[in-house]
C-alpha cells in the first residue's frame, strides 16, 4: 500500500505518521510505503512519476492549497483515494467537487485513522465491480467506477466512460441498469439517462454538469427529488466521519 502525506505543518505530519504507524502495527499483513511532502509543488513531480493508493492532503497550505492540488490529482487519476485533513469541519463542503475518499479533523485521532485505513484496504482488496457490456458481437467487462453516464439512444445505449471513451451498446437500458443494481453511485436523472454521481461536478439549472464537461438534463417532473437524492449522496460521504 503506497501512501503520501502532503502538509506544510510538521506537527500534523508527525501525528499522521504516528497514527499510520500504529494502524499497521496492528495490521501487519501489509507493509505501507509512505512518502512525505511539505507542499503541493514538491508533491506533483513525484506523483506523476509513481502511483499512490491513498494521499492525505492538508486543505489549507501556502501557494497551491489542497483542493487545487486534488483537482490536478483527480484529472490524472480518477480513482485515487484522497483524504483531506482540515481544522474546520466547514471546509469539507468546499471539497465536494473533487469527490474525496474521506476527511480527518486535525489533530488526527487514532480511531478515525483506523476507520479510514480499514476502509481503504477493503476497497483495495475488493476492487470495483464490473459488468458485461455488449458492443455488436463483442462483450466487454467494464468497471462501474469507469462509467460516467448511460443514455438510451433509440435501440442502443451510449455509455460515457472516463478518459474520453464511449461505448455504443446493443444491450437495452433496462438490462444494463439491472446489472448496475442498487449501487449507490448511480442516479437516474431522466428517462433513459443515468449518471454516476462520483463524476458529477455540480448540479445546474440546465442539468447535471459532469467533470468531463458534459451536461445531462434533469427531468422537469421530479427535479427536486433528483437534486435531493444527489445532495443526500454527497452529504453521506461526509457524514460517515460525523462532519
Amino acid at each position: 500500500m503506497k501512501l503520501a502525506i502532503v502538509d506544510d505543518l510538521k506537527q500534523d505530519i508527525d501525528r499522521l505518521q504516528e497514527c499510520i504507524g500504529e494502524f499497521f502495527k496492528k495490521n501487519d499483513s501489509m507493509t505501507p510505503m509512505l512518502d512525505v511532502y511539505n507542499s503541493a509543488e514538491d508533491f506533483l513531480p513525484g506523483f506523476y512519476e509513481g502511483k499512490y493508493d491513498l494521499v492525505f492532503l492538508d486543505i489549507l497550505m501556502d501557494e497551491m492549497n489542497g483542493i487545487e492540488l486534488a483537482k490536478k490529482l483527480r484529472d490524472a487519476d480518477p480513482h485515487l483515494m484522497i483524504v483531506f485533513q482540515t481544522t474546520e469541519r466547514s471546509y469539507a463542503f468546499d471539497a465536494f467537487p473533487v469527490h474525496p475518499f474521506d476527511y480527518l479533523i486535525k489533530p488526527c485521532r487514532q480511531d478515525e485513522m483506523d476507520g479510514v485505513l480499514n476502509e481503504a484496504l477493503r476497497v483495495l482488496k475488493a476492487g470495483d465491480p464490473e459488468i458485461d457490456i455488449t458492443v455488436v458481437r463483442t462483450t466487454y467487462k467494464v468497471p462501474l467506477r469507469s462509467i460516467i453516464a448511460l443514455s438510451s439512444q433509440g435501440h442502443n445505449v451510449e455509455i460515457a466512460l472516463t478518459n474520453n471513451q464511449q461505448l455504443t451498446s446493443t444491450d437495452t437500458f433496462k438490462s444494463i441498469s439491472s446489472k448496475i443494481g442498487d449501487d449507490p453511485r448511480f442516479l437516474q436523472i431522466n428517462r433513459g439517462l443515468t449518471v454516476n454521481m462520483d463524476h458529477v461536478l455540480s448540479p445546474r439549472d440546465d442539468g447535471m454538469e459532469m467533470k468531463n464537461g458534459k451536461i445531462y438534463p434533469i427531468r422537469v417532473n421530479g427535479r427536486n427529488t433528483v437534486l435531493s437524492q444527489f445532495s443526500q449522496y454527497m452529504i453521506s460521504k461526509v457524514d460517515k466521519r460525523d462532519l
